[in-house]
Order: C-alpha cells, then structure tokens, then sequence
C-alpha cells in the first residue's frame, strides 16, 4: 500500500491496495477545509490519478471519495476559477481544448473502462456532482446531498454533468436537476437511480472498499469485455450494438482468468457478489 507522494497535506491522495485477485486505487479529495472544492493544482492532481488508473494494467478498480464528513465535493473552488479554466483563452486555444481538453476538474474527459466507485459521503455540488456520476457504481451516506448547485452562480456544467445525467437517470430526472439546481436528498438520489445503494454515515468508504476487494475477487477478462459493450454499445443501432458484444467471446474464453473461473466452478466453488 503506498501514497502519492507529499504525503496527507496533498489535496489528493492516492493509495494502492493490493488484493485477493487484483488492486484497488483509492483517490481522496483531501481539502476538507474547502468542502474538497477543486482548483487547478488538485485538478492536475487528479487528473494525473486517473490517467494513473487508466493506463496501469495491474490497477483493477478505483473507489472516489472525500476526505472529512461535510462533503464529498462541492464542486470547483469559485475562488481560484483562473486556475481551472483559461477565460482570456484565443479562438485556436478554445478550439484546441473542445478538441483534447481533459477537462477543468481534473480528468474528467476520460472515459474509464475499468470500474470506477464513487462515495458520497455529504455535499455532491455541481462539479462534485458531475465527479460522483463519473462512477460506474455509486454510493451514498444517507447524510449525502446532490444539486448542480453552480446554476445559482451562472456556471456551467462542463466535467460531463449534461453527458450524465441523462444517460444514467433519463431525461425526466436529469433535466429538472440540471435546470434547476435544486438539491436532493441522498434517499431521492437513490430513488431516481443516482446512487446504486445507501450507507449508514460513516460507512461508505468501508463498503467501497469491501465492494472493490469483491471485484478483484471476480474473473477479470469477462467483466472488462462487458462493461466496455455496455459502455460503447449503448448508443449504437441494435445490430451493431450485438456485434461489438459478439466480438468479446472469443477472446475472453480463451483467456486465462476464464480459465480459472471455470476451474473454481469444476470444483464447486461458489461466489455471490454482496
């Protein structure tokens, strides 16, 4: 188990577990004095934390969480907004940034194909929001609130909180929460889909945690294959979509954690995810 360098007083932590099965990379927003608001500096550093996860092979699932009990994250830190965005940018920067931008807080332009958690533990707001949807599975404490609440300052969401929104609740959910900005409960988060399971407060990291060791637990080549059909097939024609998840078989049959998972089943073990 290590820590990014700089040690706790980093706006971010990353640590490494290592587990039955696999690894586990845990990213802490860690400006709990600021509600984990994010400026440029923690932004790089996140961005190098995803990048991290995404090109390590070794690396099998991240869990996102915030450092104290007040807030996940509250989104970008309005103080030091000229960190996060360059607003006297010319017209060949803009075009250069819609173009490769990473996004302002922090990698967020990345889409992840290995599984991501996030934890709410209290304030989801507006940039946190748009983080918290980044995960494939998402927790809550039942303390937790979620709003867009940058529509209250005029600032727009720009780290995938259109792109998510509807996607994972539907337009019926998704455009009343963007319009508004209103907050919701963590209870109405799970209601509406936004959160796959509630937390006693003070226990999410815990099932984070407990949920990502499962995951390693689980042959890996299947799960990969699926949850990149899933992520890229979705929007395609139907035919197609069948196609690309087709194109998995093969491959992962012929793989070695298959081989292993079959094995485990040959000689009558058994194991249900909790």
């Amino acid at each position: 188990m290590s820590q990014a360098a700089g040690g706790s007083h980093q706006p971010v932590l990353v640590t490494r577990h290592d587990v039955e099965g696999g690894a586990i990379l845990q990213i802490t927003l860690n400006r709990p004095e600021s509600h984990n608001a994010v400026d440029g500096f923690m932004a790089k550093l996140l961005l190098e934390a995803w990048r991290a996860f995404r090109d390590d092979e070794s690396l099998t699932v991240a869990v996102l969480h915030g450092a104290g009990a007040k807030a996940f994250c509250s989104g970008a830190d309005l103080k030091g907004l000229n960190t996060l965005a360059h607003l006297g940018a010319t017209r060949e920067e803009i075009n250069a940034y819609v173009e490769h931008g990473t996004g302002p807080m922090g990698g967020t332009r990345i889409v992840q194909t290995k599984p991501v958690i996030t934890m709410a533990q209290g304030y989801a707001y507006a940039g946190g929001l748009e983080l918290f949807c980044h995960g494939h599975i998402r927790l809550a404490e039942r303390g937790a609130s979620f709003s867009v609440a940058c529509r209250r300052w005029g600032v727009p969401l720009v780290d995938g909180g259109t792109v998510y929104l509807p996607r994972l609740l539907g337009w019926g959910p998704a455009l009343p929460l963007i319009i508004t900005g209103q907050r919701i409960t963590a209870e109405r988060a799970y209601q509406l889909g936004l959160a796959w399971e509630l937390c006693e407060v003070g226990q999410g990291l815990t099932r984070a945690m407990e949920m990502g060791r499962q995951i390693c637990r689980q042959p890996r080549d299947a799960m990969l294959a699926d949850l990149n059909s899933a992520l890229h097939g979705w929007h395609l024609p139907l035919d197609d979509a069948l196609k690309l998840e087709a194109q998995s078989l093969h491959p992962v049959m012929r793989s070695e954690s298959t081989r292993q998972g079959l094995e485990a089943f040959k000689r009558g073990e058994r194991f249900w995810f909790e």
